[in-house]
């Protein structure tokens, strides 16, 4: 277990990230800046190819790789990034694209870190959903369902199996909603901004697809899925904010490396049972709506007419 022994003050010792990843692959959303960053930072640090993900262009991404090289002293060649919009599909599509084009050997995928979101965005997406909705869940899903054909367990120091990794980045928020939101009317009108309902309710669906993905997978295949809950942190998250606002978020939050912490605990620890929610790098307690099993399947079934996969089939 990877806790660390110099924290005498706390009533149980912190985890730190220390199971080496030599040898796996893992793709980071939102990785060049905040908790993705931190995310990336530490799997390189612990021998990971991580590819980095996002929207914001190659310059970003080049001057967030040369921060994890100077962080960690990994070779530049153990990290890459490639394009990714979460407000289209259609990039979502081509990312999908993009990876089965790569040669064969740089495919296989040991963990999926899905960390790119919003707390709020005025408007619709190009697919004519509400911002929150698509960007932190939908295209989300898709990626996922895309990226399942590639993800397969690694084999530890000992020779042990140890499963490939989905994470997913939720929120505390998703406790403070009506229930599982399905009605596609509701879905394709705009958000109320910052902070709305729609952002826990995108955080509920997160969830829920945790869990119905945790079931539907073949415990052969080999893969686990967690949802997880970073804590408040200091992040481009609060980006929209005023600069006063956010002088005012940094001091009393998390920094972004321990933020990261929950996935990369989620993303490395042995033995996790899959399908969870974890908060501080424990098992925390979801929201009682996603006991609503009919609602959970309805927004699955949804989801895949939406995005254009098989409800059935996880590789396609």
């Amino acid at each position: 277990m990877g806790f660390s022994p110099v924290d005498a003050g706390r009533a149980e010792p912190e985890w730190v990230p220390n199971k080496r990843q030599d040898g796996r692959r893992f793709i980071v959303t939102g990785a060049n800046r905040g908790i993705g960053l931190a995310t990336a930072t530490a799997l390189a640090a612990l021998g990971a190819q991580v590819v980095l993900a996002g929207h914001e262009g190659a310059d970003a991404f080049d001057a967030a790789m040369e921060s994890i090289v100077l962080a960690t002293g990994c070779a530049r060649e153990s990290l890459g990034y490639m394009a990714l919009d979460l407000r289209s599909l259609d990039s979502v599509r081509a990312f999908g694209r993009a990876w089965e084009q790569r040669p064969a050997a740089e495919r296989a995928l040991h963990g999926l870190i899905n960390n790119a979101g919003i707390a709020g965005m005025p408007g619709l997406s190009p697919d004519g959903f509400e911002m929150c909705f698509q960007i932190n869940y939908l295209s989300m899903f898709l990626l996922t369902r895309l990226m399942l054909a590639y993800l397969q367990p690694a084999l530890d120091a000992e020779g042990n199996r140890d499963n490939a990794r989905i994470v997913c980045v939720s929120s505390s928020a998703h406790l403070f909603t009506l229930g599982i939101p399905t009605d596609e009317k509701y879905l394709r009108q705009p958000g109320g901004g910052f902070f709305s309902l729609r952002y826990g309710e995108s955080k509920l669906c997160v969830n829920s697809f945790v869990a119905q993905l945790a079931t539907r997978l073949d415990p052969a295949r080999g893969i686990s899925a967690y949802a997880v809950h970073p804590g408040s942190t200091a992040s481009g998250f609060w980006s929209s904010f005023p600069t006063w606002a956010q002088r005012c978020i940094a001091s009393v939050t998390q920094d972004p490396s321990r933020g990261a912490r929950t996935s990369l605990f989620c993303a490395t620890e042995p033995g996790l049972p899959s399908g969870g929610y974890y908060a501080d790098c424990a098992r925390a307690t979801p929201s009682f709506w996603l006991g609503s099993k009919d609602k959970a399947a309805e927004l699955w079934l949804k989801s895949c007419a939406w995005t254009g996969v098989s409800p059935n089939t996880l590789l396609k």
